[in-house]
């Protein structure tokens, strides 16, 4: 009996060492998916347009009303989406670090 309880201690512990080692395989191996994010500064706000200091102009899609009431000069950071490929229009996500607020929009130009 005692000879059988070794064998299976030995076993499980070849296992999970085994398993143990994927694991750190697999984290060691993954890369973190992130979007490309750019800072900028707001410019101006034309009702539900942002123009931005890089001369870049997107549309708010969402949250209009909070865009409106977003000062100039507020810092904002704008990411790509992750999943964008295609035809589609892609929409990103621009956040205002001086109010605490994101929003969706596309690019004008």
């Amino acid at each position: 009996m005692s000879q059988f309880l070794q064998r299976v201690a030995a076993a499980s512990g070849l296992g999970f060492s085994r398993f143990l080692l994927s694991i750190i395989l697999l984290f060691l191996l993954s890369t973190a998916a992130e979007s490309a994010c750019v800072d900028d500064v707001l410019e101006r706000v034309d009702r539900d347009t942002l123009l931005m200091d890089s001369q870049e102009v997107y549309r708010v899609l969402d949250n209009r009303e909070a865009a409106v009431f977003w000062l100039p000069l507020s810092e904002v950071t704008i990411c790509d989406p992750l999943d964008s490929a295609g035809d589609e229009p892609v929409i990103y996500e621009i956040r205002n670090h001086d109010d605490n607020q994101v929003v969706e929009a596309m690019r004008e130009r």
